[in-house]
């Protein structure tokens, strides 16, 4: 190997030496971060002591991000791309139907709850969602983080078994949907999880999730209906006494 290669070599190692410190460097600040800040409080919590939590310099910070929101957009980036991944890990894989998944994920998500292990997180994001709220600029890119252009708009979403209501909205309407869910319920089993247990999650997931009721006439009341009242009449006066009742009930 001549001189010049070998010099080439070296180099190159020390490049890659240099950027894996620093994605090691990046990844303690936003794990550092993410407890300072849910501890203290965004307002309370300051980037000095993010740094002293990381065991690095202040100047670490500000070599990675532009500063405080920066950084807090990067540990929401972190966090919420750390739990999409256990999430595919866990349940978007073997091919599963819709229904299927519906049960495993509000089983995760009741699991993690009850845990505790997503507390710090959930706290934060909703913290930094009400001051995304008193700044515009801040706000724009909480949203693209939180609901990100790629597979929204079209497609069924895969906690929408077919036949649902949640399955006739585009998947970025049925996103916002549970995102809603998750985010509510994580913030009220925090504050009264007496009231409002972690199981109530798999309940309104299952609700959300379940067959689409028919209308007036078409559902199975009304069909058992229609076919008592209509008698010897037939099916088809039958269907129609079961609509009448139907609208009955509804009225």
């Amino acid at each position: 190997m001549s001189t010049r290669w070998r010099v080439r070599s070296v180099v190159a190692m020390e490049r890659l030496s240099r950027q894996e410190q620093r994605e090691r460097n990046r990844l303690a600040l936003l794990e550092a971060a993410e407890k300072v800040f849910a501890e203290r409080g965004i307002q309370g919590a300051s980037v000095d002591e993010v740094a002293a939590e990381a065991g690095l310099t202040k100047g670490a910070v500000y070599s990675n991000f532009d500063g405080k929101e920066d950084l807090l957009l990067a540990v929401l980036r972190h966090g919420l791309g750390r739990e999409a991944r256990a999430q595919a890990e866990r349940l978007l894989h073997g091919g599963r139907e819709a229904g299927a998944l519906v049960e495993e994920f509000g089983a995760y998500w009741v699991e993690g709850a009850r845990g505790g292990g997503q507390d710090s997180f959930a706290r934060l994001t909703v913290e930094f969602m009400v001051h995304a709220t008193r700044h515009p600029a801040v706000r724009e890119q909480l949203v693209a983080v939180l609901f990100p252009d790629e597979g929204t708009g079209s497609g069924r979403h895969p906690l929408a078994p077919e036949g649902s209501g949640l399955a006739e909205l585009p998947y970025g309407e049925a996103d916002a949907i549970l995102k809603s869910l998750d985010l509510g319920m994580r913030l009220l089993t925090l504050l009264a999880p007496e009231r409002c247990p972690p199981e109530l999650f798999l309940e309104a997931l299952r609700l959300l999730s379940a067959p689409k009721a028919a209308g007036p006439g078409g559902g199975v009341a009304g069909e058992e209906a229609g076919a008592a009242a209509g008698g010897a009449v037939g099916g088809a006066a039958g269907a129609a006494a079961g609509g009448a009742v139907d609208e009955a009930r509804l009225g």
